[in-house]
């Protein structure tokens, strides 16, 4: 079992991954072609464009389900209404 970050628990990052996964989620409901090269057992961790503490707990969260074998996507939402969100595989 990997050490979870305990401020990944603070309601105010709970709140706030809970909303970016809503919006990935529809993002991804209405393109599903942004994600059809990426394995379906992947987890998907949301980065913010502009909230660098929840980016460093995702980023940590992120690297421990590395270490247990997970195949990882880093969902990083933009500003562009052009391109909502860019996907590396970590």
């Amino acid at each position: 079992m990997y050490n979870i970050d305990s401020r990944m628990f603070k309601p105010k990052y709970v709140v706030k991954n809970i909303d970016l996964s809503g919006k990935l989620a529809d993002f991804i409901a209405r393109h599903p072609q942004a994600v059809k090269n990426h394995s379906d057992s992947a987890s998907y961790i949301v980065f913010s464009e502009e909230d660098g503490k929840l980016n460093k707990a995702n980023e940590r969260l992120a690297k421990n389900l590395k270490k247990e074998g997970t195949e990882v996507i880093k969902a990083q939402k933009t500003k562009s209404r052009k391109e909502p969100w860019k996907f590396v595989v970590l």
